[in-house]
């Protein structure tokens, strides 16, 4: 079972790695495009947004009320999807690797 302390510090350092590299925003996102429906919201915003917006934060709220994080099944995870968008950068290596901590530290 996954350490809150341990994912806790992978989502700061996922955060800051994401601010340096250019993927995080200083700005909001709208209600409507938070209301999406499609997995990882791909209809509203971009994989970097929705980490910033649905995921970091969800955890983060999980994580301050000491509630079960969520498991992902062996094999599965988030890296998949991230490896769709971050490619080119040495930031982007950087966040991928942060991913596979995180999908190592949620995995059952």
């Amino acid at each position: 079972m996954a350490n809150h302390k341990q994912v806790r510090l992978v989502l700061q350092t996922l955060q800051k790695t994401m601010l340096a590299a250019d993927h995080w925003s200083d700005t909001g996102i709208s209600t409507k495009a938070l209301a999406s429906q499609q997995p990882f919201c791909l209809d509203t915003m971009n994989f970097s947004q929705w980490l910033q917006f649905v995921f970091i934060s969800r955890m983060q709220i999980l994580i301050d009320a000491e509630q079960v994080l969520p498991r992902l099944a062996k094999g599965q995870g988030l890296e998949p999807m991230a490896s769709e968008f971050y490619k080119s950068t040495d930031g982007d290596r950087a966040i991928m690797l942060l991913i596979r901590q995180l999908d190592d530290l949620l995995q059952d």
